[in-house]
Parts: structure tokens; C-alpha cells; sequence
């Protein structure tokens, strides 16, 4: 039996972080496009990005042992912490996120009420909002990156001893963050002519699939790069070729998460295919394709987090 120190809560702090980030990416890669027929689909990204974060770090929040003493990590910058930094970045990305957010919104809403505040906002929100998302941009790639380092910059799990490993949390989240857009853009069919919808749809699924081949071949050398490491890395992997992970990684991640919406996204994007389709069996197999992209992302780091605590040099 192997002690676990970080459980759901951080599991969820990693996920939602890595959704927030990649959702606002996919918002602000959008807007840059300035094609007005993706203009609700980018805003939709945009008011969505702040709220899982928020959640995440709610989590980990009352996870701790003391919550009342996190201000404490804001009174220093330790250039050698990934935690460190990774705080002051995550604060950083909250209040582009929330700001990009409130520019977004429809010109009805120039003032916003704050208790006695008044808030307004300026006419050239679009400059601004272009700005925010310029800057917001690689701040999301380094949020992304930052869930994947902050296991790998712990050498003593084995499991999580690689760079490659922020690289699968930064695919994976665009991959979730794609998932999210696509349940999205089925939801708001129903105000959007057809051809837009279908237009969408292909933008969406190509995305998606070239991500999740992404994480195909991450995955093969992280896990070829672990079986010709050190004996313990190699022993780490038994967790998921043989150990009490397996199944949920194989048949879970691998299957459920990567090669089934894969394979039904691949074939929406075949024309003969896409053109003899129902629109109820389109929207069907769009918003399965996205739970399975979601669930597929959250047993990734369900998986990252739990195996990896049972892993250890020497062990």
C-alpha cells in the first residue's frame, strides 16, 4: 500500500487549470481570425475560461492544511519553486481571463454595478480585448505547460520524471478545451444557420484529431523513454502494463478518452460521410465525442496524480 498525499482535489485543480487555459487559447486564437462567424463561438470561450479555474483553485484551496495561510505564497517570488511561480502565473492568467471575459460582453453592458462601484467599459474594447488575448495567448500555453511540470519537477516519482509529461497535460488540455467548444457549438445549433454550424464542426473535429495524434505520440516515447530509464522508471510503468492502473489507463484514457472519439471524429470529417448524416445524429455523436475527449482528460491526470504517488526510487 502506498500513501497518497494529493488526491480528487488536486486531480481536479490540474484539470480544470489545464480546461481554463486551453478554452481561452482556442478563444483568442478566434478572435485573432476576426471571422464574424466565429464571433460567438470565441465568446462563448471567453466568458467559460475564468470559471474552471476558479473552481480548481477553490479546491486546492480547502485541500490544504492551513487555506487561511495561502496569501503566504504571494509574498515572495522563489525563481527555483514551480509552485512559486506557478501561483504568481495562475494569478497572473485570472485576471487576464476575467478581464478578456468582461470585454466580451454585449455593448448593453458598458457599465457594470459593483456594489456602489461602477465599473465601464471602454469603447475600444475590441482593441483592448485584442491585446488581453495577444497577451493571454502564451500566458495559457505557460498555465497548460505549468500543471504538467508541477509533477514533473518532484524526482522522486519516478512516474513523473520526464518533460514529456507537461507536454501530454498541454495537449490534453487544448484537446478537453476543443471538447468543450464542440459541446458548445451542438448547444447553440439551434441560432446559428447550418453551413456555419457544419463549418464549426469541421474546424473543431480537425482541431481535435490532429490533438489527440498528438498525445498518441507523446505517449509512445514517454513510455519508451521510462522503459530504457533508470530501473526505477521502468518499474513505474508496471502501474499502468500490468499494475492496478492498467485498465483505467488502457482501457479508460487510451480507448474511452483518445482512439474512440478518434475514430468517430475522424469519420464526420469524411464528405461522402458528413453529407448523408441526420442533424440529430450529428449533434449526437458531436457531444460524445466531447464527453469522451473530457472524461478521457480527466482520467489522464486521475492517473498521473495517483500513479505516480506509488512510484518511488528504490521501490
Amino acid at each position: 500500500m502506498h500513501e497518497v498525499e494529493w488526491g480528487m482535489p488536486v486531480v481536479l485543480y490540474l484539470y480544470f487549470g489545464g480546461l481554463s487555459a486551453g478554452v481561452f487559447i482556442l478563444s483568442a486564437f478566434l478572435a485573432y481570425l476576426r471571422d464574424p462567424k466565429l464571433h460567438k463561438l470565441a465568446a462563448f470561450g471567453a466568458y467559460f475560461a475564468p470559471f474552471p479555474l476558479f473552481i480548481g483553485l477553490f479546491l486546492l484551496l480547502i485541500d490544504l492544511d492551513r487555506p487561511l495561510h495561502f496569501w503566504r505564497l504571494f509574498t515572495t517570488i522563489q525563481w527555483t519553486s514551480p509552485m512559486s511561480i506557478g501561483s504568481w502565473l495562475l494569478m497572473f492568467f485570472s485576471i487576464i481571463a476575467s478581464l478578456y471575459a468582461i470585454l466580451w460582453l454585449p455593448e448593453k453592458y458598458s457599465t457594470l454595478k459593483l456594489g456602489k462601484f461602477k465599473l465601464s467599459i471602454p469603447k475600444s474594447r475590441v482593441k483592448i480585448r485584442g491585446i488581453l488575448g495577444a497577451i493571454g495567448f502564451p500566458t495559457g500555453i505557460a498555465v497548460g505547460i505549468y500543471t504538467g511540470v508541477l509533477l514533473g519537477a518532484i524526482p522522486a516519482r519516478p512516474f513523473w520524471n520526464t518533460p514529456m509529461v507537461a507536454m501530454l497535460f498541454l495537449v490534453s488540455a487544448l484537446s478537453t478545451a476543443t471538447a468543450v467548444m464542440l459541446f458548445a457549438s451542438n448547444w447553440m445549433s439551434k441560432n446559428t444557420s447550418k453551413e456555419d454550424f457544419h463549418r464549426e464542426r469541421k474546424l473543431l473535429y480537425s482541431a481535435d484529431v490532429i490533438l489527440i495524434i498528438f498525445e498518441m505520440f507523446i505517449l509512445i516515447p514517454y513510455i519508451l523513454h521510462n522503459s530504457i530509464s533508470t530501473a526505477s522508471q521502468s518499474a513505474s510503468l508496471d502501474l499502468i502494463l500490468g499494475g492496478e492502473y492498467t485498465n483505467i489507463f488502457w482501457y479508460g484514457f487510451v480507448l474511452i478518452g483518445l482512439v474512440i472519439p478518434l475514430i468517430l471524429e475522424t469519420i464526420d470529417l469524411i464528405p461522402e460521410i458528413a453529407r448523408k448524416q441526420k442533424s440529430s445524429h450529428i449533434k449526437f455523436f458531436g457531444y460524445l465525442s466531447a464527453i469522451l475527449v473530457l472524461v478521457g482528460g480527466f482520467l489522464l491526470r486521475y492517473i498521473f496524480v495517483y500513479a505516480g504517488q506509488a512510484s518511488s526510487f528504490g521501490a
